[in-house]
């Protein structure tokens, strides 16, 4: 054998046997390391565990839904990002046990006749549905697990709570009055998305915020039309409406430029993930400028064309703020131990 080919395979072997070294190493001497980093338990609800793994898949599949944005592990955004999707999953954990203890299901059956009337209602075929679902950010399995959760929600609430949610024809009128017509249409709001307070608006540079920031102010533009048409951030096709997404929620530069304006007033540009971006909460009373004229609008129609829209929106509201009331007993009676 040639000489240079007995040093070529000695390396070769060495440096074969090194890493085999190192991986047996790694294995051997961390693995309290690496389970710590898989699986480490950050939450316990009665007995039911929830690790670092469940909750960055859960953490990633959100964030693979923001258009625009990204965060990276290192940010104290994403720290919090993690603390509010925690805190979603262990409602979760919470609302599944009840519903074991209620012996309350949901068949496939049920879902699929669910989907089917609305597709029935909405006049889509399959393909305009699914169509539909990824415009706002869905899978069909998705929706289908909102669907159970939504349905579990209103037994539990009928088995547990056993309050009739009325809505009167008062109550409608001001609604109505108070949504100034931003009434999405069912067809392009299959998740019963209701306009929310924040407006948002993101662009690649300070200049362009800046200068959309000025239209916007001396009224060349309202910002639901200036968000449709420049904005690259999530909410584009709602005129930068975030939906329920609350102050609280947003990261902390954010908030704290939303609160240093008054209401109604867009904030200066924000940097955010290299990107700009402009925010305006809507004033006291009044329907939230940034929906303004979304998409899906009712342009203003009669209160009778679109009272049974207005009644499911109100209803919703009025229900979601009793089940909250009713998870936040749930919550106070289970034993539940937060270690993020």
């Amino acid at each position: 054998m040639p000489e240079g080919a007995g040093q070529s395979e000695d390396t070769v072997c060495r440096v074969f046997s090194h890493l085999v070294l190192i991986v047996t190493l790694l294995v051997v001497s961390t693995p309290s390391r690496a389970a710590e980093l898989v699986d480490k338990v950050v939450a316990m609800v009665d007995g039911q565990i929830i690790t670092l793994f469940e909750l960055n898949s859960r953490v990633n599949a959100f964030l693979s839904k923001t258009e625009g944005i990204s965060i990276s592990p290192n940010d104290p955004e994403y720290a919090e990002l993690q603390r509010r999707i925690l805190d979603s999953m262990i409602n979760d954990i919470l609302l599944k046990q009840a519903a074991a203890k209620l012996k309350i299901t949901v068949s496939e059956t049920e879902i699929n006749a669910k989907i089917n009337e609305i597709k029935k209602s909405n006049g889509m075929s399959e393909t305009q549905f699914r169509e539909q679902l990824a415009r706002e950010g869905l899978t069909r399995k998705e929706f289908e697990q909102s669907l159970e959760t939504e349905a579990i929600k209103h037994q539990i609430v009928g088995y547990m709570v056993n309050k009739r949610i009325l809505v009167t024809d008062d109550e409608l009128r001001a609604y109505y009055d108070h949504l100034d017509g931003q009434i999405p249409d069912t067809k392009e709001n299959l998740t019963h998305r209701t306009p929310g307070t924040i407006g948002f608006l993101m662009v690649a540079s300070a200049a362009e915020a800046e200068a959309l920031r000025a239209k916007i102010a001396s009224g060349q533009i309202s910002f639901a039309d200036a968000a449709r048409k420049y904005s690259i951030g999530p909410g584009k096709d709602q005129g930068g409406d975030l939906g329920d997404v609350s102050v609280e929620d947003l990261a902390p530069p954010l908030r704290q430029a939303l609160q240093s304006v008054p209401a109604g007033e867009v904030t200066k540009p924000v940097s955010l993930d290299g990107k700009m971006v402009l925010l305006v909460r809507k004033a006291e009373g009044k329907a939230p400028e940034a929906a303004a004229k979304p998409a899906a609008s009712d342009g203003g129609q009669p209160f009778e064309q679109v009272r049974d829209r207005v009644y499911d929106m109100l209803y919703r509201e009025k229900f979601e703020r009793l089940f909250q009331e009713y998870m936040a007993k749930l919550r106070a009676k289970a034993v539940v131990d937060v270690r993020l």
